[in-house]
């Protein structure tokens, strides 16, 4: 099959961006920082081992695979395809224009509201610096200042360039991830590396509690793939993207295995683990490592704050793409002339990543709620990039003459799986107000979907242009290894 067969439009190369500037390392800490590890790493174990108990690190062993899969799927296209417009343009290949602007969409809304939960988290732990150093800060508008800081720092990164941006988010996450790190080894070392027998018996485990762990754990994952909003900044990026992709996933899933162990080493029980509501720094009080609270305080502080500089880096890329394929307001396509990052997407953003949070801690909502719902508005989101995107592979490959029953079947596995995901956060229906929360995102979707409609029917002629923006073509049946 030809590349003019394949191609439905002439192909076109981003022209604003700073083509070239990322290696691979680079591209590498987008992901990661976009998944935030040590935060998670030091949160969510206790929310698993509500439900896992024991088995919480199967639960975590398990979302790994699954989010694996996941990736396998991303880097079939990523291989073959880069485009700053990550999911969205992948899906614009195998599902059309309404598809890829739904999962541009969805991915949109996810980073938009993780990066608002990254702004909370950074305000919370350098809330709880400040009092392990004796300054104690209160009242409402002193907690907004902290928000409207966080997200003006994060926005200042995120403009002034991609490298500078990832790397510095990088650089956090290191110290972020050894602030944990020496926690969870002191905890392995107080308790002589014996081992835990009970977290490795089937015995007391609920099998629909460690699999509702699965749906908490995979959760804990979402941004991984956010490496392949870098399409037109990476170096090689057919390589660097899968690699990113996977890589990330690997290493986090690892971490989060043995955060989850060693915690319910540390406690003693997964009930005590759950009853903590700062797990790292209360293992760090009962190991003897006090005296440097502040440290894993200013570590989880610095995941969150580089989970929010990778979500505006990621987000502002795909708008940026949508616009300059003018899906979206043209404005949108417009780069920095000296910086090359797409400062007007960035300009979108971060005022709806700051305001939401005020509004809600001005209103009365509590900072953990905050986190709560926008984490679940969020996560939504990504799942729907996900889904479409595992939809479109079949098709995508089929186009390309590049088909294969495995790849088929890889599709059909991370759909089913996806849709359980879906289903186990909606069903059982939730307490409120988080049983609203999906009719929240699924408003945003329709808001969304109905710009989309009126493009297609005022100019059916621009709709022709989705999924156009791509990098370093790679013709059919020419893979990169």
């Amino acid at each position: 099959m030809s590349a003019e067969a394949v191609q439905p439009h002439a192909v076109q190369s981003d022209t604003g961006l700073a083509h070239g500037s990322m290696s691979q390392l680079d591209v590498m800490a987008q992901s990661v920082a976009a998944i935030a590890p040590s935060a998670a790493a030091a949160t969510t174990p206790a929310l698993i081992a509500i439900y896992a108990g024991h088995g919480t690190w199967i639960s975590y062993v398990a979302a790994t695979v699954v989010v694996l899969l996941v990736g396998l799927v991303a880097t079939k296209f990523g291989r073959r395809f880069a485009s700053s417009g990550s999911l969205y343009s992948y899906v614009a290949r195998g599902l059309g224009s309404g598809g890829a602007f739904a999962a541009g969409w969805g991915l949109v809304i996810g980073y938009t509201c993780i990066s608002m939960i990254g702004v909370v988290g950074t305000s919370i732990y350098f809330w709880s610096f400040l009092g392990t150093i004796g300054l104690t800060v209160t009242g409402t508008f002193a907690i907004c200042v902290m928000l409207a800081i966080a997200g003006i720092a994060a926005a200042a990164f995120a403009i002034i360039g991609i490298k500078i941006s990832t790397r510095v988010g990088l650089v956090l996450e290191i110290i972020s991830v050894a602030a944990v790190g020496i926690v969870l080894i002191t905890v392995l070392v107080k308790n002589g590396f014996t081992g835990d027998t009970s977290q490795f018996t089937l015995e007391g485990l609920s099998f629909d509690g460690v699999t509702f762990g699965i749906v908490l754990g995979v959760l804990g994952f979402v941004g991984f793939e956010s490496a392949a909003s870098l399409g037109a900044e990476a170096r090689d990026p057919h390589r660097a993207i899968p690699r990113a992709v996977l890589g990330s996933a690997a290493l986090v899933g690892v971490l989060y295995v043995v955060a989850a162990y060693t915690m319910v080493v540390g406690f003693g029980t997964p009930e005590a683990l759950t009853e903590s509501g700062a797990p790292i720094s209360d293992l760090a009080e009962r190991n003897g490592l006090g005296s440097i609270a502040w440290i894993v305080d200013l570590g989880v502080m610095a995941s969150f704050f580089a989970v929010t500089i990778a979500c505006i880096n990621a987000s502002s890329r795909i708008l940026y793409t949508m616009g300059e394929e003018d899906i979206l307001p043209t404005a949108l396509g417009r780069a920095h002339r000296s910086y090359r990052t797409p400062h007007v997407a960035i300009a979108v953003v971060a005022p709806v990543m700051i305001i939401v949070p005020i509004v809600m801690v001005a209103s009365g909502v509590e900072l953990l709620n905050v986190i709560g719902y926008t984490g679940t508005i969020g996560t939504f989101g990504y799942m729907l990039g996900y889904l479409l995107m595992a939809t479109a592979l079949p098709s995508f490959l089929r186009k390309r003459g590049e088909a294969s029953p495995l790849s088929t079947v890889l599709a059909v596995v991370v759909v089913a799986v996806l849709l359980y995901v879906f289903w186990k956060n909606v069903y059982p229906v939730p307490d409120y107000p988080f049983n609203l929360m999906p009719w929240i995102f699924l408003g945003l979707v329709v808001l969304g979907m109905a710009w989309y409609t009126v493009i297609r029917l005022r100019k059916p002629e621009i709709v022709e242009e989705v999924g156009s923006f791509e990098e370093e073509p790679v013709p059919p049946g020419e893979l990169r290894s």
